[in-house]
């Protein structure tokens, strides 16, 4: 769909047909991802995502999570992505912080049930 400059308020609208350069038709498909694994993505990537859904449950940023850390928000960047694992003290103020235990961000997520059919 291609949409046109046009503005409602002007009297004598003119349709160039030129594409609006502030609206994007073209916009990226969002492909949700499986939840990492321990044994095919490793323990730093399953952590990762943990802390990742842990923080957004709470509704802490990076920024938030690196001044209770001690970090600098790049280094919370880098562990987010599981490009650099975190620590067993990192990860006890982690569990400290959420309110949880240690555990829930070291193990693997739980899947739910297959759907029975009758």
């Amino acid at each position: 769909m291609v949409r046109t400059n046009y503005d409602p308020l002007d009297r004598d609208p003119i349709f160039d047909g030129e594409t609006d350069p502030d609206l994007d038709d073209d916009l990226p498909v969002i492909v949700p991802r499986p939840a990492p694994r321990l044994y095919v993505d490793g323990l730093a990537r399953v952590t990762a995502a943990a802390v990742r859904l842990e923080a957004a449950r709470r509704d802490l940023s990076q920024a938030q999570l690196a001044t209770e850390l001690g970090l600098s928000r790049a280094a919370v960047s880098d562990r987010f992505r599981g490009k650099t694992a975190w620590t067993l003290d990192q990860v006890g103020l982690l569990a400290q912080l959420f309110g949880c235990d240690a555990k829930v961000l070291v193990e693997e997520p739980r899947r739910p049930p297959a759907a029975r059919v009758w």
